[in-house]
C-alpha cells in the first residue's frame, strides 16, 4: 500500500504536479491549483492547525500520512512536512491508496 502512496506521488513530481512545504503549499491553496494536502504525522502542533485552517478556508482535501524523514528520504532531500497535489487524478488515486 505504502509503496502505491510513494509511486503517486513520484508520478505527481515528475509531472510538476507536487509542490513541498509550507510557503509553497499556502501559494497553491491561494491561487486554487491545489487539490489535496498532505502532512506528516510529525510536524509542530502549531503548523498543523495553520494548514488545516488554510485548507478548510479554501476548500482542499487535507490528509494525515507518514513522517517528515520518509519524504525527505524519498524526495532525496531535506524533511519535508507538507506536500500539495495539484491534479485531481493524482489526488483521487493518493485518496484512495490511504483509505
Amino acid at each position: 500500500m505504502e509503496d502505491k502512496i510513494i509511486n503517486l506521488l513520484h508520478m505527481a513530481r515528475k509531472a510538476g504536479k507536487l509542490k513541498s512545504g509550507y510557503d509553497a503549499c499556502e501559494r497553491s491553496c491561494f491561487s486554487n491549483d491545489a487539490k489535496l494536502v498532505i502532512y506528516a504525522s510529525d510536524i509542530a502542533e502549531r503548523t498543523k492547525k495553520h494548514l488545516l485552517n488554510l485548507a478548510n478556508a479554501y476548500n482542499v482535501k487535507i490528509v494525515k500520512y507518514g513522517f517528515k524523514t520518509l519524504f525527505g528520504s524519498e524526495f532525496k532531500t531535506r524533511d519535508i512536512g507538507i506536500i500539495c497535489i495539484e491534479d485531481a487524478n493524482f489526488a483521487k488515486g493518493i485518496l484512495q491508496s490511504i483509505g
